[in-house]
C-alpha cells in the first residue's frame, strides 16, 4: 500500500473494521454532544442544573459497572460484549426522543452509560490486543483520528439542528444517533474473536486495587479528563447564556476541535515519549488548559465577533493539550497494567473516567453558572495543580500488596 494511502486507510483489516464502526458511531455522537444539553435544558425545559444532574447520575450507574465490565471482557473476549453493548446503547438513545421528565431522562442516561462502559472497554482492549508496543501508539492515534472525524461530521448536523432550534430537529438528531449504534454493532460482528485472557470461571482478582501507582494515576487522569466536560457542557452553556456569540458557534467549536484531532493526532503520536520522559509534556498540558479556561472567561462581554474569536483561540490551546493528553493517558492505562488482566485494569481506568463524568458536569456547571468568571479561574487552577502530580505518581515504583 502506498505510504500516502496508509495515512488514510489503515493496513490492518481489523483496525479498518474497528475504525469504520467508530466512524459511524461517533458521527451519531457528534450529532448529540452539543445538542443534548441545549435540548433538554431549554427546549424540553428541564434547565441546565437538572440536565447536568441527570448526566451525573447516569454516569454513576455506569461507574458501578466498570470493574465487572473489564472482568467480563477478560473472561469472554471483546466481540460479544461490544455487539450487545452497542445494541443496548442504540435502544437507550432512541428512548430519549420520547423523554419529557427528569426521572426518565436519568433512567435513559443510566442505561446508555452502563452499556457505554462495556462497549468502550471492549473497543479499547481490542485495539490493544491487535497491536504490540511498537504499533499500538499508531493504532490508537489512527482510531482516535477516525473517531473525531465522525464526531466532526456529526457536528455539522448538530449545527443545523442548533440553528433551526426546533423540537423536531433535535429529535431527528437523537434518532440518527440511535441508528448509528445499531450499524456499529453489525460491523463488530465481522471482527475476529480474540480468545479470553482468563480461564473459564476464573474469579476476579481484587488485588489489583492494591496497585497504588495505577490507582493514583487513574485519579490524576480523571481530574484531567474534566477538560472534556468543559468542552461538552461548559462551553455550550457559557456561549448560550453568557456571551453574545451565536448559538451555532457551539457546533463550530466542536468541529474545529475534532478537525484538529483528525489532522494532527497521528503526528503527535510520532512524538510520543516513554512515560519516564513525559512529565514535562504533561505539565505543559496543564498550562495550556489553564490558559484556555481564562480565555473562555473573557468571552463574556465583548461583541459577538470578538467573543467568537476569543473562544477559537482558547480552543486552539485546549485541543493542543487534548492531543498530548490522549497519547499519554493511553500509555498509562495499558503500560502500567498487568497484560493478562488488561480488561480489569482498564475497568479501573474507566472508573476514573466515570468519576469525571459524575463530578465533571456538577463541578463545571456550578463553577460557571454559580460563580461566573471566577469559576473559570478555579478550573484553570485545578488543571495546573493536577498536571504537577505526574512525576510523583506515574514515575514512582509500582506498589502492590
Amino acid at each position: 500500500m502506498p505510504s500516502w494511502l496508509s495515512k488514510v486507510i489503515h493496513e490492518d483489516p481489523i483496525i479498518r473494521k474497528v475504525s469504520l464502526a467508530s466512524l459511524i458511531d461517533r458521527f451519531g455522537n457528534g450529532l448529540l454532544i452539543s445538542v443534548l444539553v441545549i435540548y433538554f435544558s431549554f427546549t424540553v425545559g428541564l434547565g441546565p442544573h437538572k440536565t447536568s444532574l441527570a448526566l451525573a447520575i447516569g454516569a454513576a450507574a455506569g461507574l458501578i459497572c466498570t470493574i465487572p465490565a473489564g472482568h467480563l471482557v477478560d473472561r469472554v473476549g471483546q466481540r460479544p460484549v461490544v455487539v450487545i453493548s452497542m445494541i443496548t446503547n442504540g435502544l437507550a438513545i432512541l428512548a430519549l426522543a420520547f423523554v419529557q421528565t427528569f426521572p426518565m431522562l436519568t433512567l435513559c442516561f443510566a442505561i446508555d452509560s452502563i452499556a457505554n462502559v462495556f462497549s468502550r472497554n471492549s473497543q479499547q482492549t481490542l485495539i490493544a490486543r491487535v497491536g504490540d508496543s511498537r504499533t499500538n501508539p499508531r493504532n490508537r492515534a489512527y482510531t482516535r483520528s477516525i473517531n473525531n472525524l465522525g464526531i466532526g461530521l456529526g457536528s455539522l448536523g448538530a449545527g443545523i439542528a442548533l440553528s433551526i432550534n426546533s423540537e423536531f430537529g433535535y429529535k431527528v438528531a437523537i434518532v440518527l444517533d440511535a441508528v448509528t449504534f445499531l450499524i456499529g454493532a453489525y460491523i463488530y460482528t465481522r471482527v475476529p474473536h480474540f480468545p479470553a485472557t482468563l480461564q473459564d470461571r476464573e474469579k476476579f482478582d481484587w488485588s489489583i486495587f492494591k496497585d497504588g501507582r495505577y490507582m493514583a494515576a487513574t485519579a490524576m487522569a480523571a481530574v484531567t479528563n474534566i477538560q472534556f466536560v468543559v468542552q461538552n457542557v461548559g462551553i455550550p452553556i457559557w456561549i448560550v447564556r453568557y456571551t453574545d456569540a451565536p448559538r451555532w458557534w457551539v457546533s463550530a467549536m466542536l468541529i474545529f476541535n475534532t478537525a484538529a484531532v483528525v489532522l494532527f493526532q497521528m503526528r503527535v503520536s510520532k512524538r510520543t515519549k516513554p512515560l519516564k520522559e513525559s512529565a514535562n509534556q504533561y505539565f505543559f498540558t496543564g498550562v495550556l488548559l489553564a490558559g484556555a479556561c481564562l480565555l473562555y472567561a473573557f468571552a463574556e462581554g465583548p461583541s459577538a465577533r470578538l467573543a467568537s474569536v476569543i473562544f477559537l483561540v482558547g480552543m486552539v490551546l485546549h485541543v493542543t493539550a487534548e492531543l498530548i493528553i490522549s497519547m499519554i493517558h493511553w500509555q498509562i492505562s495499558f503500560d502500567l497494567a498487568d497484560e493478562s488482566r488488561q480488561g480489569a485494569y482498564y475497568g479501573i481506568w474507566t472508573l476514573g473516567n466515570g468519576l469525571s463524568e459524575i463530578a465533571g458536569p456538577v463541578v463545571v456547571t456550578y463553577a460557571l453558572v454559580s460563580l461566573g468568571k471566577p469559576g473559570w479561574a478555579l478550573l484553570a487552577a485545578m488543571f495546573m495543580a493536577n498536571s504537577l502530580l505526574f512525576r510523583s505518581i506515574v514515575l514512582r515504583p509500582r506498589v502492590q500488596g
